[in-house]
């Protein structure tokens, strides 16, 4: 049922399963507590059809006998879907069950309306996420001065446009702030949201700016870094570098949207199927577009950098604070890679390799949460994801991991010895399927010489 759902959310949910869901490899997604009473959405109406409507799963005395077919399966908060041919759920049907858009519509009218910076500005991206623009892929986007012959090319130049003005919407906001949530959401907007030919207000942002709001944190110089790679820029690189390593935190502020949209959802039953997906797409795309990209912190400090001094002591800083003070899973991962570059010992590095083994383990399949859900209309399962992205919005990704841990009350030695265990069993694995794929290979040989 669990992976049903997934699939339900449509094509931008694809990144969440790969990156958010999937077991052991993903990072896991929570939100903050509402503070303020959230907007009711509406639950949906008795009388619209099946594949619309919730229907109960039992009858009524009296109420007359509702029967579903084998090709449809319930969602939590009683709503009946059809699936598709190969046993998946038809995304329109799926929205439409769930008053998808209204709920969504709703969540964004109340941002506008909170006095937080943050909260408006989130609405305005928001409203692009849940668009067409995404649905379909900027990869469709043509430039905006495109001269167009047909409907697709005047369709792809009119989303450019869109982009453009949802994203100068919140450049606007960011040149005027204090707030580096505001700033970040803009600033990731221009990095990735590229309109071909257009780069409108963009230009006002810069990673220095970002960086004076907010002083102590890593991630803007993370972006920094990789554009001054780009430009083959070695002092700015080394600079970007060094202030990296004396930050006291990495924040990307990655699940700052996600909390927001949970603080603004109503916590019953029927809204969840319909607050997980707003989440989940909020996630998704946060994955997508808006993290920097990590190559040339890695080129930097790669086991040649152990020969100079200085690198070495800025690189084993810069491993310190992304394996232990960052928000997202996917930098702790690279703190780890770059403190085995300049010498951590194998002991740490399985040490930290077993938190996370035995965390994914204990939190992304506990027992009773599998893909049945845990209940026939698989709310169980929907309640845990809630769950999740609600601590990651509050504590972060690694930050949520770094609390398990403390409250495991498993030894270091207990981790190492799950991180062996898990790198003999995989060994074990690979060697068997490399035996198999040799053994098919000689039977296809046999088989082809006796012909």
């Amino acid at each position: 049922m669990r992976r049903r759902w997934w699939a339900a959310a449509g094509l931008v949910l694809l990144i969440v399963i790969a990156f958010v869901i999937a077991p052991h490899d993903r990072p896991p997604t929570v939100a903050l507590a509402t503070t303020s009473a959230p907007p009711a959405v509406s639950a949906p109406s008795p009388d619209a059809a099946p594949d619309q409507a919730a229907v109960p799963a039992g009858t009524a005395p009296g109420s007359a006998a509702v029967t579903h077919g084998s090709d449809e399966v319930e969602l939590c908060g009683g709503v009946w879907v059809k699936l598709k041919p190969d046993g998946e759920i038809e995304p329109e049907a799926f929205e439409r069950a769930v008053h998808l858009p209204e709920a969504r519509a709703r969540v964004i009218d109340s941002l506008r309306a909170d006095p937080g910076e943050f909260s408006r500005a989130a609405a305005i991206w928001l409203g692009l996420v849940g668009d067409d623009i995404f649905r379909s892929g900027l990869s469709n986007l043509v430039p905006v001065t495109a001269s167009c012959d047909n409907a697709e090319c005047e369709a792809g130049r009119r989303a450019g446009i869109k982009l453009s003005e949802v994203r100068d919407a919140l450049v606007r906001m960011a040149t005027t702030t204090n707030d580096p949530k505001v700033y970040a959401l803009a600033f990731k907007a221009c990095g990735q949201w590229r309109p071909p030919g257009s780069e409108g207000a963009c230009p006002l942002l810069s990673a220095a700016q970002w960086a004076r709001l907010e002083p102590d944190n890593a991630s803007p110089w993370l972006f920094a870094l990789a554009q001054a790679a780009e430009r083959r820029d070695t002092a700015a690189q080394q600079e970007a570098l060094y202030r990296i390593s004396t930050a006291r935190r990495s924040d990307q502020h990655f699940f700052s949207v996600a909390g927001l949209v949970l603080a603004h959802t109503p916590e019953d039953q029927a809204s969840q199927p319909a607050a997980l997906t707003l989440v989940a797409e909020t996630a998704a795309v946060d994955a997508a577009w808006a993290l920097p990209t990590y190559q040339s912190l890695i080129q930097l400090c790669k086991p040649d950098a152990r020969r100079d001094s200085n690198r070495l002591e800025t690189c084993s800083s810069a491993a310190e604070l992304l394996a232990n003070k960052s928000d997202t899973l996917l930098e702790r991962g690279i703190g780890l890679a770059i403190g085995k570059s300049v010498g951590w010992s194998a002991e740490r590095n399985d040490r930290l390799r077993g938190e996370r083994a035995a965390y994914d383990a204990a939190v992304f399949l506990p027992a009773g949460v599998g893909d049945s859900g845990g209940t026939a209309g698989g709310c169980e399962g929907i309640k845990h994801d809630l769950a999740l992205f609600r601590s990651y919005a509050r504590l972060g990704e690694a930050g949520a991991l770094r609390t398990w841990v403390a409250r495991s009350g498993k030894s270091p030695d207990e981790f190492i010895r799950i991180a062996r265990e898990g790198d003999t069993r995989r060994a074990a694995e690979a060697a068997s399927a490399a035996a198999a794929a040799s053994a098919a290979a000689s039977a296809a040989s046999a088989a082809s010489s006796a012909r």
